[in-house]
This record gives structure tokens, C-alpha cells and sequence, in this order.
């Protein structure tokens, strides 16, 4: 099963490459309320120059691909602060080489706080994160152990 997702990621990154939009599901509970597990996104690559803080980031970090918010950029060493909207803590700094791209648009979700994916919300998160990521870290894992229950 490694083998195939591997094998599914180089496909999704050679289509970013040729400059197209990819769709994807979403898996986890760390971009809650603003994205839930089954959500479909689409995925857009884009240069280092042109990350902004606020804009969700798909990344790989572990062998993961993770979507989480743009927190920073380090110009100087083209570094990238990222964080989860539902976790307490910022991740460990990225590298920009790293970056697949940003979430354009959400297809799919049930979630009503998608619709604030590109918008000014985005920056404000940024600024509340430190607040409401332990709020979003609670409140997401009571709605995962209730739909762990169904």
C-alpha cells in the first residue's frame, strides 16, 4: 500500500508541474473547523515569492503530505512557518522546496468555514492562532470522538 501511495503523490506532483490544478481528499483533523476528513480540495502549485502568511500550504513533513496554514516566511533561507488551525503549536519549520502548492478552493466539505479559504479570514487566523488553536485542538477532538461513535 506504501507503494501505491508513493506512487500516487509522484503522480499528483508531476501534474503540479505541468502547472495543473489536482483535486485530493482530505485526511485529519488538524486544519479544524476549516477542513475535515473526506473534504476534497484542489491544489495549485505556486513559487516561494508568491506564498503569502494565511494561504493553506500542502507540504510534505515525514513522509506526509500535511495541508496547514502559512504562518511565516523566512526569506533568508526560504523557510516556512506552518500551523494546523486545530492544533496548539506552530510545526517545525519547513523548507520551501518542500511546498506542493496551496489549497485554491474547497469542492467538498461539511464544514461551513471552508468558504473562508482565500479570504481575509485567512490573515486573521494567522494572527489568532495562538488563541484559537487551542480551541480548535478541543473542539476537534470532541467532534472526531463523536464521529468515531457513529
Amino acid at each position: 500500500m506504501t507503494k501505491n501511495i508513493n506512487q500516487y503523490r509522484q503522480w499528483i506532483d508531476q501534474l503540479l508541474d505541468e502547472g495543473r490544478t489536482v483535486q485530493v481528499p482530505v485526511y485529519g483533523m488538524s486544519m479544524f473547523p476549516i477542513l475535515m476528513p473526506r473534504d476534497t480540495v484542489q491544489i495549485k502549485r505556486i513559487t516561494f515569492e508568491e506564498m503569502k502568511p494565511g494561504q493553506v500550504l500542502v507540504f510534505e513533513q515525514n513522509g506526509q503530505w500535511v495541508a496547514h496554514r502559512l504562518v511565516k516566511k523566512i526569506t533568508k533561507n526560504q523557510t516556512l512557518i506552518t500551523r494546523g488551525d486545530g492544533l496548539p503549536y506552530s510545526d517545525a519549520p519547513v523548507d520551501a522546496n518542500r511546498a506542493k502548492g496551496i489549497i485554491t478552493k474547497v469542492i467538498k466539505t461539511r464544514s461551513p468555514f471552508a468558504r473562508s479559504i482565500n479570504t481575509k479570514i485567512d490573515q486573521f487566523l494567522v494572527g489568532v492562532a495562538p488563541v484559537t488553536g487551542w480551541f480548535f485542538w478541543t473542539a476537534g477532538r470532541i467532534v472526531s470522538w463523536g464521529l468515531q461513535i457513529r
